[in-house]
Order: structure tokens, then C-alpha cells, then sequence
């Protein structure tokens, strides 16, 4: 792992010692957003497509691209993340991988990938990141992505601080962020309290930055790549407005 993003995502406790509660704490249903890849895929005549699922989480999209007949790799920077990823979909291929660096062959009809983007802070690793995710693209191939939309992200970084609770049976992780806007760049702030038989085990806390996208940004970053089409709509499958669909050929 050599870029700042891909080094976040293996040290972030909700990425990594507190991975078992990730799909308690993230809710946003699955089906809009495949439903809306599988659809475009059809349209593309390839509705038995390779698919790199990039920064996969623990593979519930991945899996749900699987049922509708794809044959889908999954990819993280998590080690921990990619595991339950693997465990879901055994018959996908697990890479645990830095996405600003990801040297594979352009061997995919498609290539999704949600939310990671933001992580990239630097011009040169964004730029990185799409060579990388363009990159591993056959001719004619798709490129879906989820990201945030800098203005919107801005407007809703009002510092409130929001809680979710995981019941992991043997104990209970409260979590909450809070989240800052300054210098172009959204600012967490998570805390991780552990709670067993009523007592709080561990509490801890982890502060990174988001560098949100703009529209141009975007489309100027993909047809540097090699995109020719670039549609930008809002977000599909998320409960908050400040998202992002984008898909490129």
C-alpha cells in the first residue's frame, strides 16, 4: 500500500478492528444502485459482464451483481473488509489492493466504484486513481461510480454529530462522526465506544479528511482517461442529497 488513501483505509477502525459492524452502520440499500449498473449493462449488450467491484466493502453489491448472472472480483485496501467480501462471494477473485495503483489487465466489461474517491485528497492520487480504475477497462468498457458532490458536501458539514448503534451480541459499539468543511476538504471526526454488560471497554477516536468532487472535476479527471461519454446524475441508493452517479464509457 504506497497512497494516503489506501494507508486510511487499513488503519480505519470502521474498516479494520471494528469491521463486523460495518452492515450494521450502513444501511443505505443495495438494490437501486444495481439495479441501475445491471440495467446500463443490459443496454450496453453485455448483461453477462465482468466486473471489478473497486473498494467492495464487504461485497454486498458485489454479491448482488453476482445473482443477476455477472462474474465479479472485489478489491479493497481493508484486509478485514475484503475478507467478509471474499466470504460472501467465494466465487469471486479477492485483490487486496491500493486503487491509486492497481496494475491489472484491462480485462472488465466494468468497473464500479463507490465512495472511495473521496479519499483521495492529492490531485496526483485522484488522477492515479482513475488511470488505475479506467485502466483495467476493455474497449467499450463502463465505469460507475458513487461519489460526493463538493457543494452539496459542503452544505450539510454543519458539525452536528450523528450516533448509530451496533448490537454485536457480545457487545455494543456506539458510533458517532461529525463532520467540518474548510479548505475544499470535509474533516471527520469518529469515535468508537465499546460497551459490554453496560461498561464501556474501549473509547477511542479517529480524525481524516474527504475531498469531495465536483462535476467538472470529474468529467475533465475521465476524459483525460480515455472516457469519451461522461453522465453525471444524483446520487441512486443513498438517503442523503449529497451524492453523486456517474457512469463513463
Amino acid at each position: 500500500m504506497t497512497s494516503a488513501s489506501a494507508r486510511v483505509s487499513a488503519e480505519r477502525p470502521f474498516y479494520s478492528r471494528h469491521a463486523a459492524a460495518y452492515d450494521l452502520l450502513i444501511t443505505d440499500p443495495v438494490e437501486p444502485w444495481v439495479d441501475a449498473v445491471h440495467d446500463r449493462l443490459g443496454k450496453a449488450h453485455r448483461p453477462r459482464a465482468a466486473v471489478l467491484d473497486a473498494g467492495c466493502g464487504t461485497g454486498r453489491h458485489a454479491a448482488a451483481l453476482t445473482a443477476r448472472g455477472h462474474r465479479v472480483d472485489v478489491a479493497d485496501a481493508s484486509a478485514e473488509l475484503l475478507a467478509r467480501a471474499a466470504e460472501r462471494c467465494p466465487a469471486s477473485r479477492a485483490l487486496l489492493v491500493d486503487l491509486c495503483a492497481l496494475n491489472l489487465p484491462a480485462g472488465y466489461d466494468a468497473v464500479t466504484c463507490r465512495g472511495v474517491l473521496n479519499d483521495m485528497i492529492t490531485d496526483e492520487d485522484r488522477d492515479a486513481a482513475i488511470a488505475s480504475l479506467t485502466a483495467c477497462l476493455r474497449p467499450g468498457g463502463l465505469l460507475f461510480l458513487d461519489v460526493r458532490e463538493a457543494e452539496a458536501s459542503r452544505l450539510r458539514a454543519g458539525g452536528a454529530s450523528r450516533c448509530v448503534t451496533a448490537d454485536l451480541g457480545h457487545r455494543e459499539l456506539r458510533f458517532s462522526s461529525r463532520t467540518r468543511w474548510a479548505g475544499g476538504l470535509l474533516h471527520v471526526e469518529e469515535r468508537y465506544e465499546v460497551v459490554v454488560d453496560g461498561r464501556t471497554e474501549e473509547d477511542s477516536g479517529y480524525d481524516f479528511t474527504m475531498r469531495p468532487w465536483s462535476g467538472a472535476e470529474l468529467t475533465a479527471a475521465l476524459r483525460r482517461h480515455g472516457m469519451r461519454t461522461v453522465e453525471i446524475g444524483d446520487g441512486v441508493g443513498r438517503r442523503t442529497g449529497d451524492r453523486l452517479f456517474v457512469v463513463a464509457a
